[in-house]
């Protein structure tokens, strides 16, 4: 019996891994590699994304006006623009790449230029599957799609921090927003995800550009109604809301969202840079990219650019402890408690 529940068990988890863990993304191979700007296709897909949601939550809300006008039997229901269901329409289009819309697009799309490192030639490639089991094991017997590098902007970004950005931005953003905790609260999700089971531990990376991705994420859903004031802070250029309005009970799109204000040199891995498990996976990694010194005849020591990097450690000097790495590439502390 125990036996055949270890099996099942072994079976959920080999189903389960891969829908929840991404490929690590490889900031160096293929980094000066000539893509074209992404931004545009990024923008025009994601109004569409937007109009899609607005339409479907006013045909939500429509519904429910008329299923109280039947259930009081009056000739007309005044309901209000409801946040929630807007949230949820929202939500729908923007997730991750196997529950929102976006993601998958900008996976598939051709009109978004794409360097796609195999783990099994990145800088994670001597990974073993006993020190990082998703590197080292599922991502090499799945050949995850979603390890892949694009340009918006001057910015070299890697994929995943449209997740970032829209899944765990949103929990950020519930946390804090929503719930009313604390913006130390909602920084402690992403450092415990990438200290622990969707980082370190599973991956051997701790990506400080994925918990920025996490912390811009939270501000973009602030801003699709800019209830609460930008946490960066008053400033005109932080406060990029409300991109939707409650116009005659009905949401209306009033401003177009643009990547260029959210995607920046803090998400780019090859800038701010990882920290990884421990010494042995570190050592890996820097000979990787010693090898790629080698062979192109360029620096590639992160951060490649280090002026980016000061800029977004001065940009974010009062959240930079959790956001930004100025250590360069290091072993994750032994001591990974959240910085209080």
């Amino acid at each position: 019996m125990k036996n055949r529940l270890r099996s099942v068990l072994l079976s959920s988890l080999m189903f389960i891994t891969p829908m929840v863990f991404s490929s690590e993304i490889d900031s160096f191979h293929g980094r000066f590699t000539k893509l074209k700007d992404s931004t545009e296709a990024l923008n025009i897909k994601t109004n569409i994304l937007f109009k899609d949601a607005i339409k479907n939550a006013n045909k939500k809300m429509a519904k429910l006006a008329e299923r109280q006008r039947r259930h009081t039997n009056e000739e007309a229901v005044d309901i209000k623009c409801s946040e929630k269901i807007l949230y949820k329409s929202m939500r729908r289009n923007f997730r991750n790449h196997y529950t929102g819309k976006l993601n998958p697009w900008i996976i598939k799309s051709k009109r978004i230029d794409k360097v796609i490192i195999p783990v099994t030639e990145s800088i994670y490639q001597d990974f073993k599957w006993f020190e990082a089991y998703v590197p080292g094991l599922f991502a090499r017997v799945f050949k995850d799609p979603s390890a892949m590098l694009l340009r918006v902007g001057d910015v070299l970004v890697g994929n995943d921090k449209f997740e970032h950005f829209l899944g765990s931005g949103f929990t950020y953003f519930e946390t804090h927003h929503l719930e009313k905790k604390s913006i130390k609260e909602a920084l402690r999700i992403g450092w415990k995800a990438e200290t622990g089971l969707l980082g370190a531990n599973t991956t051997g990376v701790m990506a400080y550009a994925d918990m920025l991705a996490n912390f811009s994420g939270m501000r973009f859903w602030n801003h699709i109604l800019a209830n609460d004031e930008d946490v960066m802070g008053p400033e005109e250029e932080n406060n990029l809301g409300p991109y939707i309005a409650c116009v005659d009970q009905k949401w209306v799109q009033v401003k177009k969202m643009d990547w260029s204000n959210y995607i920046e040199h803090g998400m780019d891995e090859g800038i701010n840079c990882s920290k990884f498990k421990n010494q042995v996976m570190t050592d890996a990694v820097l000979d990787r990219i010693g090898l790629l010194e080698y062979q192109f005849s360029r620096s590639y020591q992160c951060p490649i650019r280090p002026k980016e990097l000061e800029k977004a450690a001065l940009k974010y000097q009062k959240y930079k402890i959790y956001l930004i790495n100025t250590d360069g590439h290091i072993p994750v502390p032994s001591d990974k408690d959240f910085p209080e």
